[in-house]
């Protein structure tokens, strides 16, 4: 982005922002699954960014691939972030200025309506933490809540935006929001509700909602041909 995020957003996203803050067409639903249930509350909304954006996020990304570094899942008793291979598959930028402001800006103008769609009572906002996301070939995030951890319990919505090269260079990948907390036995829900990446759209749920990311294909293996996200969380 050669201009800076405030005046290339003044310019070019400004419609963006007057959808957001004054009703979001959200997108229909994914058609659901064998054994699936609509009961797992989300919003979906189409196009949080124009084409020119889209086009210089997806380069910062490709540009910057030698700076991801491997995701982490918090300990269950420290809360400190560790290496599981068995857990969690993929790789992490935790600084992507100026897009993370843009995101940023994009989300918090998109959590009045996303709150009201939920049937949840509006808050004041603390902060937004986003980070952005590569999964490969054969990388995964196994079922978790995004709030279970004390330093992580002010998180109240969790977001997650989805973009890629075209045409569509992999499989699977697809969120999966679980209809309750695990079982006694340790295992999922049988109700779910499962949502297929699709470029250039958001998908916003509780943060305590229990999901996973679905294995992703990517057949080249190729970072380029990744399935990136810029994934965050709405603060209380």
């Amino acid at each position: 982005m050669n201009r800076s995020g405030t005046e290339f957003e003044d310019r070019i996203g400004a419609a963006v922002i007057r959808r957001l803050t004054t009703g979001v067409r959200p997108s229909p639903a994914p058609r659901p699954p064998h054994r699936s249930s609509s009961r797992a509350h989300y919003v979906l909304i189409d196009e949080l960014l124009v084409a020119e954006e889209l086009a210089g996020l997806r380069q910062y990304t490709l540009d910057r691939q030698n700076l991801f570094a491997e995701t982490r899942v918090m300990h269950a008793e420290s809360g400190q972030g560790e290496l599981d291979y068995s857990r969690r598959r993929s790789r992490v930028l935790f600084e992507f200025e100026p897009w993370q402001s843009l995101l940023t800006r994009r989300v918090l103008a998109a959590v009045p309506f996303v709150l009201a769609r939920l049937g949840r009572e509006s808050f004041p906002v603390s902060r937004v933490e986003a980070q952005l996301t590569a999964s490969n070939d054969g990388e995964f995030f196994r079922p978790h809540n995004d709030n279970t951890h004390e330093r992580v319990r002010r998180r109240e919505i969790t977001f997650v935006y989805y973009f890629f090269t075209e045409p569509k260079p992999f499989n699977g990948g697809e969120l999966r929001l679980y209809d309750g907390p695990p079982l006694p036995s340790g295992q999922t829900p049988p109700s779910f509700v499962s949502i297929t990446p699709r470029q250039n759209q958001v998908v916003f749920f509780p943060s305590n909602t229990m999901h996973e990311v679905r294995t992703t294909y990517v057949p080249s293996r190729s970072f380029a041909h990744s399935r990136f996200t810029v994934n965050g969380w709405v603060h209380k």
